[in-house]
């Protein structure tokens, strides 16, 4: 097997990991805490299921992260400038976003306990916590610009260089202008 497969299969492996644990993270462990009006009331009675989200979360990040990391040798023969930016803005810059989304998550757990403990005055502990995913959402939101220009390098060296078939690259690339 050469290296070029190699480094396909373990690409393609590393972005099912980071699928299915944003999945788990969002749909399965944290979807009905987003919009729930008693945030660090609900925060502490599912406390595990908050902290194995936040990992999931961490997993996804870490994969993704990978990705480039892994592209890189493959991608510097045929562009590397593109391919530093690439790695600059999915491998680094979106995994401190996930990163940071993590710490709030558990940080949530944080609050949760002392708001829930009784703790004098915890009214603000629940101000606190709603502002803390109002946070998450701003990252996300610098994410949703960040995503999409290194998406843009890699679909464009993937398109130049004919490592895939120019259909998929090109789909890629409309696909990040669409949306």
């Amino acid at each position: 097997m050469n290296n070029f497969r190699k480094t396909a299969i373990i690409v393609g492996i590393l972005y099912i990991i980071g699928t299915v644990a944003g999945f788990l993270f969002k749909m399965v462990f944290t979807g009905s805490i987003h919009n729930d009006l008693n945030l660090l009331t609900q925060v502490a009675a599912n406390e595990n299921q908050i902290i194995i989200g936040a990992l999931f979360l961490l997993i996804m990040g870490l994969a993704l992260a990978m990705v480039p990391a892994m592209m890189f040798p493959v991608l510097k023969k045929h562009n590397e400038a593109l391919a530093i930016g690439y790695v600059v803005y999915r491998g680094a810059l979106e995994t401190i976003t996930v990163v940071a989304i993590t710490i709030s998550w558990v940080f949530l757990t944080v609050l949760s306990q002392q708001y829930t403990s009784g703790a004098p005055d915890a009214s603000y502990l629940q101000t606190f916590g709603s502002l803390l995913l109002k946070g998450n959402d701003t990252i996300g939101t610098i994410s949703q610009i960040i995503f999409p220009l290194g998406a843009l390098m890699f679909y464009f060296i993937l398109y130049k260089s004919k490592l895939i078939p120019r259909w998929i690259s090109g789909w890629g690339l409309i696909a990040i202008a669409w949306g």
